[in-house]
């Protein structure tokens, strides 16, 4: 008798799975940017965290509402720090010296993401904790280092955040979401307060399920590392985020349960050519490197056309 010495998640696809022309905009925590680089690596249409790094389920849906109004909107509030304007609805690396042009890029980005939400099938988000931090009564999407008497913090819960995405998924019935539960432990919050939070957020994706059975799936990143690689070794150095390892088998999960068959043959033979770009050459000027680069790049582009994908490529 083989010795069981792993709890395994289910791998059991989903109902809808991506096809390799189909578009994914990929929202939330700093784990969904690993997701989403890697998938915009092998050049599939994905747009990863517009906005910046969103934690708390209220900022993504808040982000979500404002691309689903027509017209989005005219202008964002803005606030001076240190020389450099902030938006409460953005992550930090949205900033600027200049007020004005700010404002600008703002509304240009909502712009393009309203594009490509136009264009797009699936949303993979990833929820990262239930607590939030409010100014005058809103939820921020980044406190932007602003004195801490400027917010309040308080934990958001399960009907909240409900009633937060109900309108969102109503609003879009041709779209597909993929909610997950970052792994990472937000361990400020204690150990008992970071499963308190990531329970709120499975028992509101839960909800979520229930009542749009169609439209909402669950991909169980959160149990892989908690209950299947329960192991130190597939964390970072700091205990709480992943290792390279662990980030490895999420990309597995990922590929087992939510792409397509096609999708699947397609990554594997994306794989080499993406790793031979990736090689960095002693001589990047000498004549076998430049010729080693032109053949690699007729390969990524046969294999787009292969796959329809040059014409359906969306940049992130």
């Amino acid at each position: 008798m083989m010795l069981k010495l792993r709890t395994e998640i289910d791998r059991t696809p989903l109902r809808q799975l991506i096809g390799c022309r189909e578009g994914v905009l990929l929202l939330g925590s700093c784990f969904t940017e690993n997701i989403g680089g890697w998938m915009a690596d092998h050049w599939l249409p994905v747009m990863s965290n517009p906005w910046g790094v969103l934690f708390n389920p209220a900022s993504i849906a808040d982000s979500l509402q404002r691309i689903l109004s027509p017209n989005g909107v005219s202008s964002f509030e803005l606030h001076e720090q240190g020389g450099r304007f902030f938006s409460f609805a953005h992550h930090g690396k949205w900033s600027g010296t200049e007020a004005e042009t700010l404002q600008h890029q703002l509304i240009a980005l909502d712009a393009e993401v309203r594009n490509f939400w136009s264009k797009t099938r699936h949303l993979f988000i990833t929820l990262g904790t239930s607590w939030v931090y409010e100014r005058e009564g809103r939820v921020v999407a980044n406190c932007h280092k602003f004195p801490a008497e400027n917010f309040t913090r308080r934990r958001l819960s399960v009907e909240e955040i409900v009633d937060l995405w109900c309108p969102i998924i109503e609003a879009a019935p041709d779209k597909h979401f993929i909610f997950t539960v970052s792994p990472i432990r937000h361990v400020k919050e204690g150990l008992h307060g970071n499963q308190l939070s990531k329970g709120i957020l499975l028992l509101a994706i839960d909800a979520l399920q229930e009542r749009f059975a169609e439209q909402v799936e669950y991909l169980p990143v959160y149990e892989l590392l908690m209950d299947d690689l329960r192991d130190y070794r597939f964390y970072a150095d700091d205990l709480v985020h992943p290792s390279t390892l662990a980030i490895e088998a999420v990309k597995e999960l990922v590929i087992d349960c939510c792409f397509s068959s096609q999708t699947k043959q397609y990554i594997k033979e994306a794989m080499p050519i993406v790793k031979a770009l990736q090689h960095r050459p002693t001589d990047p000027e000498s004549t076998e490197y430049k010729q080693f680069l032109q053949n690699t790049l007729q390969y990524k582009d046969a294999l787009l056309a292969k796959y329809g994908l040059a014409s359906t490529y969306f940049e992130p």
